[in-house]
């Protein structure tokens, strides 16, 4: 089931703050500090988002890393036991073989958990975006908050 998709508040500008009303028909009175922090927790999850991203792809890297040094074990075990060195040598390439697999596997899952803390940040943040939207945009075109404008936009 999937939730409902968010619904903007709508938003007027006065001296006293922005007043902001629900769908519901809850109002409530934003100052301008709060709404400054509305913007602020929607970029912290476009960000994290950014950082999830990149985070996946290193573990990525990783497994294909790992992928490459466990066949280059298989064939260090191979020359060894063509050349009949020790059977010492040749367990601990497969240990080291083993445990790569295991490092590859657990980036694997781990690149599959951080893609979903990423869909969940940006769609934290899209939704953010909409249902509060309406607010920054009455904070921008009030004519009662001209330099608030500028700092609203200075801190996006």
């Amino acid at each position: 089931m999937q939730p409902d998709p968010p619904v903007p508040h709508t938003a007027t500008v006065d001296d006293k703050g922005v007043h902001v009303t629900t769908t519901a028909g809850k109002s409530r009175t934003y100052s301008g500090g709060e709404v400054i922090t509305l913007t602020q927790v929607i970029d912290l999850a476009e960000g994290a988002a950014a950082l999830c991203q990149s985070s996946s792809e290193a573990c990525l890297e990783l497994v294909d890393e790992s992928a490459q040094l466990a066949a280059d074990c298989e064939v260090l075990i191979a020359e060894i036991t063509e050349k009949g060195v020790g059977a010492n040598l040749i367990g601990a390439c497969e240990h080291l073989q083993e445990q790569l697999g295991l490092q590859a596997a657990a980036a694997k899952k781990l690149h599959d958990q951080i893609q979903g803390g990423e869909e969940a940040c940006r769609t934290a943040s899209v939704n953010a975006e909409v249902r509060h939207g309406q607010i920054f945009r009455a904070v921008a075109d009030s004519p009662l908050t001209r330099p608030a404008e500028r700092d609203f936009y200075n801190h996006r």
